[in-house]
């Protein structure tokens, strides 16, 4: 994933209702922090935001309905896998295995390489997906073929993917036998990770049932299955329960290297230290009851390459987790 591309970028949005009046500068600085006020200034100055169309200036008020586009002649991202592993697809539906280290959605450094984009790019159709994964979470993506699908089947999204199930490799000897952690979640307003979710007493309601799958040389493999759906509802619980992910830079080292990756970039010395270049988290297997078609469970295989080598370690892995994972739909 070295290596930078460059192109050009537009970026467009609208003015919302409760911006309407507003000074230009007041709220790009407010809802575009990534630039600071004198950046927006100079940047209008120099024509690379548009207001309508048309030229604008910092102290020109807005309204609602307005449209605002901001031109980056040469916007760099980080080259990000490409890879689209198509599991199953319907006329309404795509089940795709997506790689570790692409995000799904724009971020601050990813705007063009994202994986809805690389979606629509392959299948020419107006994808969404219907649930989430983290950047560095590979595997199962269930997604809607249009905007009519997803409007149709957002709501109904947890009838639909009746079953998610996770492996996770871990460092230690993680207990046997079933592990049900039910700590709620939320996010804490002093800790150094903002986006980090930590078990707390008032946090949303949250289940991850966990059961080993192998154990070898120091490592275990484990079958994660979500009974809720919180932000990084598997990592914050592994973590917990002091088995946080191989590789994980938010829930291990106490955040030490997702912090010094905000400021450069992380060397070959800490993947050493963190064991992985991408947490080892992989969306394996989604038991699907989609209209029409009868009910299924389906696998992916799109594992990044540290994982492979994690996997390596275990024997017959693969025999025993389909094992639990029968075990647990038979349930």
């Amino acid at each position: 994933m070295a290596g930078m591309t460059t192109h050009k970028l537009v970026v467009s949005c609208e003015v919302a209702r409760h911006e309407d009046g507003r000074l230009l500068l007041d709220l790009l600085a407010e809802r575009f922090p990534y630039h600071d006020r004198a950046r927006w200034t100079e940047l209008i100055a120099a024509g690379q935001l548009l207001l309508n169309g048309g030229a604008c200036h910092a102290e020109q008020r807005v309204g609602c309905g307005d449209q605002l586009s901001y031109t980056i002649p040469d916007h760099q991202e980080p080259e990000v896998p490409q890879q689209i592993e198509l599991v199953h697809e319907t006329p309404d539906f795509l089940l795709v295995g997506k790689p570790a280290g692409v995000p799904l959605h724009r971020t601050g450094q990813i705007v063009v390489n994202t994986f809805v984009n690389q979606l629509r790019h392959r299948f020419g159709e107006e994808i969404h997906p219907l649930h989430r994964l983290d950047q560095e979470t590979s595997g199962l993506l269930l997604c809607a073929r249009s905007r009519g699908a997803n409007q149709r089947y957002q709501p109904l999204r947890d009838k639909l993917l009746v079953g998610k199930f996770y492996l996770a490799l871990v460092k230690g000897s993680f207990p046997d036998g079933e592990v049900l952690c039910d700590q709620p979640l939320a996010t804490q307003a002093e800790s150094l990770v903002r986006c980090r979710m930590w078990p707390v007493a008032d946090g949303k309601p949250s289940q991850t049932r966990f059961q080993k799958v192998a154990e070898q040389d120091g490592f275990s493999l484990l079958l994660a299955e979500l009974l809720t759906g919180r932000r990084h509802q598997i990592r914050a619980h592994l973590a917990d329960l002091g088995h946080p992910l191989l590789g994980d830079k938010i829930y291990d080292h106490e955040g030490y290297f997702f912090l010094k990756r905000l400021e450069s970039s992380l060397t070959e010395d800490d993947y050493q230290q963190l064991g992985a270049r991408t947490h080892c988290l992989h969306a394996w297997a989604a038991d699907l009851d989609l209209p029409g078609q009868p009910r299924q469970t389906f696998f992916s295989n799109l594992f990044s390459e540290d994982f492979k080598k994690g996997l390596s370690r275990f024997r017959d892995w693969e025999t025993s987790a389909r094992s639990l994972l029968a075990a647990q739909s038979a349930a």
